[in-house]
Formats: structure tokens, C-alpha cells, sequence
């Protein structure tokens, strides 16, 4: 039977309350007038069956408008209202170097998962991806945001997310999400207030004469390069006691208590290299960090907006593709990368330079010097995002991706880390998973 995801309806959610005159206007960072406008953050939270009516299996539309319209649904909405009231830009309109906060709404999918079994969903980003709001026409590059609301037939549900760059990172939508998330439960979210201010204050304004970022021709060779159709990602599992043990190995003068990212990172790390080659050759690691608590002083938690910065840690040859090594290159790329942040004469010149890095990785990229591009969401606590119903079985932020990237969230179980890898192709892969289970079992 064929699988498909159908859109019942849409709506536009506005605040609860009307913004204020003098909020009408939300005014980008330069890291925000840098995001490439149809570039999204995305998230989808999966949330198995009610266990009060679990044995119920909902088979047709019909149906399935009975669970659209049931009071979890509303419950979404009204919530989703309350808090648009404090996220007021998300509720406006894009429009060139700002967000014209109008309160003309957010859109607001409902939708029903036919022929989908809710267990096969699970840890699969091929299937997750279906998930995801589509995005289409003036809609892109207008609305801050986008919902989607997916019913399964045994009742169980997906809620997605796509946030325009333009106003968000993956710690925005984090924020967004459990500030949501404790709305509808009932509390209330004074604990997530979210922080406007900051961004405008410590980070430089927007360049009035570049309309929308840098020159993104690149973009077509990197999309070429990165997005071809051999691609495959695969998810590595690292418990908490394979993290402990790793830690031990690589303990050294200059890193004496290393992370479990910066351990994991170097496992991969070290694999990329021999599957491609680069274990030969001069090769980098690329960490895309959340600077927020590297400024001095730190930006708030729930600050909104983009704040990403990039960490290039190096190894020269083979001598340096060692695990304790890699660790050490990793920490002190980091390390870097937070003095940048210590004064503002200093952060101001770090962010403006950040074009040119964003433009000079693509192109490494394209040259083979580049192993992987990691973000990591390690800490964000996806997973206590709860609605009232329990928590999420799963969650998703990959929607579409691209080759040597690597996102590294927590494990369901304590203390242990997912790690989602996108390689060029099969061969590479199959190179890439030898090398790991070789390394894990002399670990």
C-alpha cells in the first residue's frame, strides 16, 4: 500500500495578544542577514500512541479529522498562540534586513500518515524527512516559521518544525519548542522567556547596502558536490560506558578531561580520514559551535537569532591520527575560537570575518580538504520536550543531508551520544563503518 503524508488543512495561528507598536520591528544580527534565506532549522518530535487508547487504530480520513480536531490538537493551538505572543516575530513577515512583527500568523499543518507504521519512522532519516512542513513559493522566504502537526492511524503523532534561518538556529528552535512544549501543559513558560535584545546588543547590525548575504553562486557547485544521489547516512549509537572507556584512552597533558563530543568527534574524525584517503594528507574538522556562552559575558541561553561560529581544527599527516591527538586538535580549535569572544573590539572583528570563512568552506569542501562538518546538539534536551502526553520516542533535525556532515545528539539512554554520518557514497561508507568497529574493538 502506498505510503503518503496528506495535508488535511491549514491555518494561520496569530498571538493571543497584539504587539506592541514599539516591537513592530525585529531587526536582524549580521549572522542573521548572512543565513541563506531558504535555509531552515528543522525539527520533528515523534510521540508514540496515548497509552489510554492505544489498542484504537484510526485507517481513513475521516478518522483521522476526529484525532485532528481531538483536544490534544487544540491544545497545540491554544498554546501555540500564548507563546507567539512572546515569539512575535515568528508570527510576522520577513521583509529584507528584518521581520515586520504584524501578527499575521504562523502557518499551521494538519496532517495524517497513511500506510505508516510509527515504530518504522523511528531512527530513520529517509522516513523522518517526510515529516517536515513543506515549504513552498513566497512562503519560503517570507514566514519565520512553519508547523506541521502529522497524525498516525494508531493515534501516534509527529510535530515538525522549520525555522527560517534568517532568524534561527538550533538553540532557538530549542528554546521555541520547550517553551511551546510547557505552555501546553498548562505552566507557565517564564522560565523561557525569550531574549530579543541581546543579539541587537552584542552582535554587529546588518550591512544596509547587502540586501541578502554574501554571493551564493558557490552554493550551486557545493549543492552539486554535497547533495549528489549516491550519498548515504547511517546512524552510529555511542553508549555511556563506550564514551567512558574512550575518554580514558585519550587522556593526555593537554587534554586531561576531555568531552565525550570531543572524544566522539575524534573517533569519527579518524575513520573519515582512512575511508577517504586523507589520513595521507593534511585534513580538517570543522565544528560548528553556539557561541552564546563563549562571549564575554555570555549571551543568554534563550537568546534569538543565529549565534554559530565555525571551529577548523587541522592534521597535518599521518603522525597526527592518533586518537589522543585528534582530541588535543579539537580542544584547542575550540579554545580558539572562545578568545575570539573575550572583548568586543575582538568579537566584532571575529563575526565580521565570519563571511569569509562561510564562503572559504564550501570551496575546501569542494577541494577534499575538509573530513566532516559537525554540529552538535549534545545538551539541548530534546528529548523532555513534553506536551502534556510524554515524552518524544524520537526526534529528527536532519531534512536533507549533505555529504561529510555529522550531527551528534543524545541517546535516549543517559550519557550516550547518536551520531547521524552522510558519506559520498556506499564504498566510502562501507570503509567508514570497518574502521569504526576495528578502533571501537581495540578500544
Amino acid at each position: 500500500m502506498e505510503k503518503k503524508i496528506e495535508v488535511v488543512s491549514m491555518e494561520l495561528i496569530t498571538p493571543l495578544f497584539p504587539t506592541p507598536n514599539h516591537l513592530r520591528c525585529f531587526e536582524f544580527s549580521f549572522l542573521d542577514q548572512m543565513a541563506i534565506p531558504t535555509v531552515f532549522a528543522p525539527l520533528v518530535l515523534f510521540y508514540p500512541p496515548p497509552s489510554s487508547n492505544g489498542d484504537e487504530s484510526y485507517s481513513n480520513l475521516e478518522q483521522a479529522r476526529v484525532i485532528l480536531n481531538s483536544s490534544r490538537l487544540l491544545v497545540l493551538k491554544k498554546s501555540l498562540s500564548e507563546i507567539l505572543a512572546r515569539f512575535y516575530p515568528f508570527a510576522g513577515r520577513i521583509k529584507n534586513n528584518s521581520i515586520e512583527c504584524n501578527d499575521d500568523g504562523m502557518p499551521f499543518y494538519e496532517a495524517f500518515a497513511r500506510n505508516y507504521q510509527f515504530e518504522d519512522v523511528l531512527q530513520n532519516p529517509d522516513v523522518a524527512k517526510h515529516f517536515f512542513p513543506i515549504v513552498e513559493g513566497s512562503s519560503i522566504l517570507h514566514n519565520p516559521l512553519h508547523v506541521q502537526v502529522t497524525m498516525f492511524e494508531c493515534g501516534g503523532m509527529a510535530i515538525g518544525m522549520c525555522a527560517s534561518h534568517k532568524i534561527a538556529d538550533g538553540a532557538t528552535l530549542c528554546t521555541f519548542a520547550n517553551a511551546w512544549a510547557i505552555a501546553a501543559r498548562g505552566s507557565s513558560p517564564d522560565c523561557m522567556v525569550p531574549e530579543f535584545i541581546a543579539a541587537a546588543k552584542f552582535l554587529p547590525p546588518p550591512i544596509p547596502y547587502v540586501s541578502n548575504g554574501p554571493n551564493y553562486k558557490w552554493m550551486f557547485e557545493f549543492a552539486k558536490c554535497f547533495l549528489n544521489d549516491e550519498r548515504v547516512t547511517k546512524l552510529f549509537a555511542f553508549d555511556a560506558s563506550t564514551i567512558a572507556s574512550l575518554k580514558a584512552k585519550v587522556v593526555c597533558n593537554s587534554v586531561q578531561v576531555p568531552t565525550r563530543v570531543e572524544v566522539v568527534s575524534a573517533v569519527l574524525w579518524k575513520c573519515a580520514m582512512a575511508a577517504s584517503g586523507l589520513d595521507r594528507r593534511s585534513s580538517k574538522l570543522i565544528h560548528n559551535v553556539n557561541i552564546r556562552r563563549r562571549f564575554v559575558p555570555p549571551l543568554p541561553d534563550h537568546c534569538i537569532g543565529n549565534a554559530v561560529a565555525v571551529a577548523v581544527a587541522t592534521a597535518c599527516n599521518h603522525d597526527d591520527t592518533e586518537l589522543s591527538t585528534l582530541v588535543t586538535r579539537i580542544r584547542k580549535s575550540l579554545s580558539e575560537l572562545s578568545s575570539k569572544y573575550e572583548d568586543k573590539q575582538s568579537r566584532d572583528q571575529a563575526i565580521l570575518s565570519l563571511l569569509y570563512e562561510y564562503i572559504e568552506l564550501p570551496e575546501a569542501h569542494i577541494r577534499g580538504e575538509i573530513a566532516l562538518q559537525i554540529s552538535s546538539l549534545c545538551g539541548y534536551k530534546f528529548y523532555d520536550i513534553d506536551f502534556g502526553w510524554g515524552k518524544p520516542s524520537w526526534f529528527s533535525v536532519i531534512q536533507t543531508a549533505t555529504r561529510n556532515l555529522v550531527v551528534l545528539m543524545d541517546s535516549r539512554d543517559s550519557g550516550g551520544i547518536d551520531a547521524w554520518i552522510c558519506l559520498k557514497d556506499k564504498d566510502i561508507m562501507s570503509v567508514f563503518e570497518h574502521e569504526l568497529k576495528a578502533l571501537l574493538a581495540f578500544n
